[in-house]
């Protein structure tokens, strides 16, 4: 979570949609590393991204 702290929101660009037990694993993950918790987020925000723009919800400039 990238930019993200006590009393501070990451960004909107940075959006994963993911279900419940997926968002728990990737903040709460104890058999997972950091490295592979932000690798699994970085996924799924670049997933989300690409299915909003598919959608014409966002689009590339």
């Amino acid at each position: 979570n990238e930019g993200k702290g006590m009393g501070m929101k990451t960004d909107d660009c940075a959006t994963a949609a993911i279900c419940q037990e997926c968002h728990h694993e990737i903040d709460n993950g104890s058999h997972l590393s950091r490295e592979e918790r932000r690798c699994l987020m970085n996924r799924a925000i670049v997933l989300t991204v690409i299915k909003l723009v598919r959608m014409g919800k966002v689009v590339p400039k």
